[in-house]
């Protein structure tokens, strides 16, 4: 699978649960106010960015597209915010 124009196949990095100082828990919940996630390149159109470069890209960015038993997310070039 190789990404054209300015369009970059992404993986969604999951994270861990959050924990408190107490060891208590903290579940996705207050995670849906956090505007950003972290993905890993999977196939970049534009040459500034490199398979396996973690980035920070917009939540509401992009679209779902399964390959094979895999969910990958397609965002536009804009839509990234930082290389990790």
């Amino acid at each position: 699978m190789k990404a054209i124009g300015n369009y970059i196949v992404i993986k969604t990095i999951t994270e861990p649960l959050s924990k408190t100082k107490g060891g208590l828990e903290l579940g996705d919940k207050h995670k849906e106010d956090i505007r950003y996630k972290k993905g890993k390149i999977i196939s970049s159109g534009p040459e500034i960015l490199k398979e396996g470069q973690e980035i920070m890209f917009d939540k509401v960015a992009g679209f779902a597209m399964e390959h094979g038993k895999e969910i990958y997310k397609v965002i536009n070039l804009r839509d990234v915010i930082a290389i990790m």
